[in-house]
């Protein structure tokens, strides 16, 4: 996961950004192997993870004045509505699956806060 801000950047401004968002995620993961969760089901939600994380960063890059917010925001803002953001390019099942991380995501960040 420490790689991961490089890989979503497209500049550096990106990684600073994708610092930020990376310990929240590793918080959730923690806590989910805590929980016993299968091996499988983990990195289904690693996976999904790094899709979020890298559709944050595809938005900021879309609209700068995201870049203002906090990435605690962002996180929020990405997964709101019990969803993922919606990734060009993937299957019904993939979108489905970065939902279902979504909303785990969610009760866990808010139930943070």
């Amino acid at each position: 996961m420490d790689e991961w801000p490089k890989s979503w950047a497209g500049v550096e401004d990106d990684v600073r950004l994708g610092l930020g968002l990376v310990p929240p995620m590793k918080a959730f993961l923690t806590y989910l192997f805590e929980q016993g969760i299968s091996g499988k089901t983990l990195r289904r939600h690693f996976n999904g993870l790094w899709v979020i994380g890298g559709e944050i960063i595809r938005a900021v890059n879309y609209d700068d004045s995201l870049r203002k917010q906090s990435p605690h925001q962002l996180l929020l803002d990405a997964v709101e509505h019990g969803q993922a953001p919606l990734v060009r390019g993937v299957t019904e099942e993939d979108q489905r699956s970065f939902d279902a991380t979504a909303r785990k995501f969610l009760r866990f960040i808010t139930a943070e806060s």
